[in-house]
């Protein structure tokens, strides 16, 4: 049989570079019967095993393991099982080695009868004993070895001197009847490939080179050999062919899952006060499809740890994806949106045509997120859950600076070649550099490309199994307490397993803290909030959107200035319309809305697309239609609208018949009939799932009125979120004090771990200063809070002896200590003398009553808090007021001349295309309002000053609108403005 032992794969990570799809590939080219994968895990063992079979290989799966030996050094063991049960040993010893860190022989002893072992010869304890002529114990070995049924697998990979020791070696098992089996050891595809695999190991920290008469690359003409034969044979591998149970719920009551799940789903539409007809229909034929699809305990399961949550005061997400159209969700309250109420179809996420697993994903604050998951352990057990594996890849920008250090290629060529590589592309790239000293350096960032790089965690999904995981996939070390699997998600999804994401979402959590910050706004509360309020609609249509849930961007934006939202169906067009395909309609959706006049190809479209004015935004419209015109089921018609996105011609040609035999069944002129299938052929890909498209524009909704309603909470919120993030700190701070929520330094009496809402003024916290860390401002806290207010800079100092002279500095020029009437030079004169007296908490500093000067204030509160608060740059501008009469940003209209006192926020020189300079960036008012500015090239040259942030400057310009419709200044002068 043709193929080789020992193969590996870019899966042994930073310690291979063949790429799984190219070695299978080069096994078909070369009508190889078998191939194997042998890494030090089992990270690609799934993808490995199903693409063989489509290639026509027996797949060969093994595990490369390292036990210590007794001079307490590692050799390595190929472990390959035999069949299932061996398979089943494989798992439990690569998840007790990962999870465990087993390294002993003895360790595997058990599943002798269900592995072939074969013991690596080359640089092991076996070649060391051989090597010192320590026979005796090297007969002891082989004995051992001879017992397990294992074999010794020695090398033959062109290494000249090993030669004569690798004879030996055969001689001396051959004459103890131990089989040796010649192995090749497999680390990259080529030969050729050599330089990018020892490129790799040193990034990984691996000096190692491969010596010039060794061969590592793929073995193209394998030595056909009786006992490889004999080997391959003896393993029968039928993987992944069973059907997984979902998990059971367990607690039913005494009823069965189907009987629960009904009595709770009636009660809870009982609850939610639609008993009626309608509703009572739409839940039976649900529960009708639930049951015959065998789902009835996942739905319990997304019950359970759903009514957790709410228990528990963590708030749940009104929704995400085609879940929010089922009615059973809504009943059970793992939904907050009333499908029937939105023409939602349940068909979208649960569809009887075309069975699949069902796929509810779950919201959670994302501090929160664990809480729910750690439950959902407990009730299964922690054999049952597991997180997912994820694999980060070398990538262009990855690839060249990693291997520029290896390179030792100038940091200020780093930007320049990876704009070439994405300009040009590797392939031309290498024929332009073929003699360049470049070339090698561009050769391997291309065989890096795609490898994998490092391993991490699904950032949401959980694998929940009826069977306990390491009988099913290999597991790792993971996070919160929780094992991992060592495939990825599409993997487990094939196999079989039930994935579930838990996404902890920022906004949840902000929400969370708003619900806890207003009194007596509880879960009814938020589910009540009216859907109609104008606050709300003004200032969406004014785009005045900063920190709203997917309505940041400055393109979403632009839409709603034009669309002017004035319902909330408006708001769940937007958010299906702003994103790729569908943003083509936007325009014409605008139009319409505010009055152009437009036709339906048909009468009978006008009650499916009257909502969205004749246009087709939703997929469930796609569906809709389908049902109107040709008789079509709504499952009939999700797997039309499926088959036709996919655009694939073979499938085409048999729907396009179908839809407009059955039309012209029902009535309708072929014409007409043809028509209408091209309207669903042309928006395919445009609708969106409107289901996701409602709960979201929900979640968005709920943002927007705390922010009309509640402003100063709304901030402290989102300021909050952001601690730690100087930048988006100032951000929001100049935002909120734009709006004329004053905004105030931290105060040591009043300040926290987080924005402090008190008498109609914000209280930044204290770890939000520069060197003031979350434990550091938790221990001022706690003081405080145990011993009362501090009633003077030496009573805080003697409190707080655990501060260190560094944190005090810190806080006095943040201004944390300005409430004891001290200056800051007094304060922040700690001599090495007081220091050491501070230390024995018997301080007494003398107050120094004079102060440093303004400018030098201004610098250390930039310092500190990375802003200006109390020494802002405008704080002496009173002067220049009186002279002049300035605008304010944020009442500067479009196409109006305007006078403004600023400083620059950002600055950029760039040139135009014919090399002429200009600048482009923002600058604030005293106001803090925002404004992005350009200076063309005229005005530019015209400029007599250099320009720096920091500065207060008058500009005069043109208001206008940039090419993403954004407000932004034209400046024609610029003048010094002083202090």
């Amino acid at each position: 049989m043709r193929g080789f032992l020992y193969g590996q794969t870019e899966y042994n990570i930073l310690a291979n570079t063949a790429k799984l799809d190219s070695y299978i590939k080069l096994a078909k080219e070369c009508s190889f019967d078998f191939l194997t994968i042998t890494d030090s895990n089992l990270y690609g063992s799934y993808k490995f095993y199903k693409k063989c079979k489509e290639a026509g290989i027996k797949p060969i799966i093994g595990l490369e393991y390292s036990y210590l030996t007794e001079d307490q050094n590692k050799s390595k063991l190929l472990l390959y099982p035999k069949n299932k049960e061996g398979y089943k040993a494989l798992l439990k010893i690569t998840s007790r080695v990962k999870l465990e860190g087993i390294e002993k022989l003895i360790d595997i002893e058990e599943y002798k009868d269900l592995l072939v072992m074969i013991f690596v010869f080359n640089d092991s304890f076996i070649e060391r004993m051989l090597y010192s002529r320590e026979l005796e114990m090297l007969e002891d070995y082989l004995e051992m070895i001879k017992g397990l049924g294992g074999y010794i697998g020695i090398s033959y990979t062109n290494k000249l001197s090993k030669l004569e020791l690798n004879k030996r070696m055969e001689e001396f098992a051959q004459a103890r009847e131990v089989i040796c089996l010649p192995v090749h050891q497999m680390k990259y595809l080529s030969s050729k490939d050599t330089i990018i695999y020892e490129s790799l190991r040193a990034i990984s920290g691996n000096t190692e080179t491969v010596n010039e008469f060794d061969d590592y690359s793929f073995n193209t003409n394998p030595t056909e050999d009786k006992r490889i034969d004999e080997v391959i044979g003896s393993i029968n591998l039928e993987l992944y062919n069973e059907h997984i149970e979902l998990p059971h719920y367990p607690y039913t009551r005494g009823a069965s899952s189907k009987e629960f799940l009904q009595a709770l789903c009636y009660k809870g539409l009982e609850k939610r006060g639609f008993y009626n007809k309608k509703y009572l229909d739409r839940l039976a034929y649900e529960l009708v499809v639930i049951d015959k699809m065998g789902y009835n305990d996942y739905f319990l399961i997304v019950w359970d740890f759903i009514k957790y949550a709410k228990q528990n005061n963590i708030l749940v997400g009104p929704g995400r994806g085609s879940a929010a159209g089922s009615l059973v969700a809504y009943c059970l309250g793992i939904t907050e949106v009333n499908p029937i109420q939105y023409d939602l179809l349940f068909e979208r996420f649960l569809n009887p045509e075309r069975v699949s697993m069902p796929d509810i994903d779950t919201d959670f604050p994302d501090v929160e997120r664990d809480l729910v998951i750690n439950h959902v352990k407990e009730i299964y057990g922690e054999k049952h859950v597991c997180n997912i594996s994820a694999f980060g890849t070398f990538q262009i920008k990855s690839s060249v600076r990693e291997l520029s250090k290896v390179f030792k290629i100038e940091q200020s060529r780093i930007e320049h070649i990876m704009d070439m590589i994405e300009e040009h592309g590797y392939d031309k790239l290498l024929e332009m550099y073929k003699d360049n000293e470049l070339y090698d350096f561009l050769y391997v960032c291309q065989g890096l490309e795609g490898l994998p790089k490092h391993i991490s965690t699904h950032a949401a999904g959980i694998i929940l199994s009826s069977l306990e995981l390491d009988d099913i996939i290999p597991l790792q070390e993971g996070i919160n307490g929780l094992c991992q699997s060592q495939l990825e998600a599409g993997d487990l999804e094939q196999i079989g397993l039930l994935k579930m994401d838990f996404l902890g979402i920022r906004n949840l959590t902000m929400i969370e803290g708003m619900m806890k910050d207003i009194p007596g706004f509880d879960l009814n509360a938020l589910r009540n909030i009216p859907l109609n309020d104008p606050k709300v609609y003004r200032m969406l249509q004014d785009a005045d959107t900063l920190g709203l849930f997917q309505l940041e961007s400055q393109g979403i934006r632009n839409v709603l200035r034009k669309l002017k939202p004035t319902s909330f169906d408006d708001l769940v067009a937007v958010l299906a319309l702003y994103r790729p395909g569908p943003m083509d309609n936007i325009d014409e959706f605008i139009r319409r809305k505010h009055g152009a006049s437009f036709t339906y190809i048909h009468k009978d479209l006008e009650p499916v697309l009257r909502s969205t004015y004749g246009i087709i935004v939703y997929q469930e419209q796609i569906m809709m239609i389908a049902r109107v015109f040709a008789d079509y089921s709504l499952g009939e018609a999700d797997v039309l609208r499926r088959a036709v996105s996919k655009k694939k011609a073979s499938v085409l040609e048999a729907m396009s018949k179908d839809f407009i035999d059955r039309s012209v069944k029902k009535g309708y002129t072929r014409e007409t009939a043809t028509e209408i299938y091209e309207l669903i052929y042309k928006f395919a890909n445009y609708g969106f799932n409107k289901s996701h498209s409602v709960a979201y524009a929900m979640l968005s909704y709920q943002m927007a009125y705390f922010k009309a309603n509640y402003f100063p909470i709304f901030m402290a919120n989102i300021l909050n979120n952001v601690i730690g993030n100087t930048s988006a700190l100032v951000e929001y701070i100049k935002y909120a004090r734009a709006r004329g929520l004053i905004t105030l330094k931290p105060n040591i009496n009043i300040s926290t771990n987080k924005f402090v809402f008190l008498k109609n003024r914000l209280f930044l916290p204290l770890n939000s200063i520069y060197s003031i860390g979350e434990v550091v401002a938790k221990d001022i806290v706690e003081e405080r809070n145990k011993n009362g207010l501090f009633k003077s800079y030496e009573d805080f100092k003697n409190r707080c002896s655990f501060l260190s002279s560094n944190a005090i500095i810190a806080l006095v020029y943040a201004g944390a200590l300005d409430i004891f009437g001290k200056s800051k030079k007094s304060m922040s004169n700690v001599s090495s003398k007081e220091e050491e007296v501070y230390e024995r908490h018997m301080v007494n500093v003398i107050d120094i009553v004079d102060e440093y000067p303004f400018d030098y204030l201004r610098e250390m509160e930039l310092k500190y808090l990375g802003m200006n608060l109390e020494y802002n740059i405008f704080r002496n501008s009173s002067e220049i007021y009186n002279k002049y009469r300035f605008n304010t940003i944020r009442d500067s209209k479009v196409n109006s001349k305007v006078t403004l006192l600023i400083e620059f926020i950002s600055l950029k020189r760039i040139k135009t295309k014919k090399g002429e300079p200009m600048m482009l960036g923002s600058l604030a008012d005293e106001a803090g309002s925002i404004l992005n500015f350009v200076i063309f090239p005229r005005s530019f040259q015209s400029l007599s000053l250099e320009l720096k942030k920091n500065k207060l400057y008058i500009v005069e310009g043109n208001i206008n609108l940039d090419r993403e419709k954004e407000k932004q200044l034209a400046v024609d002068m610029v003048y010094e403005a002083g202090e």
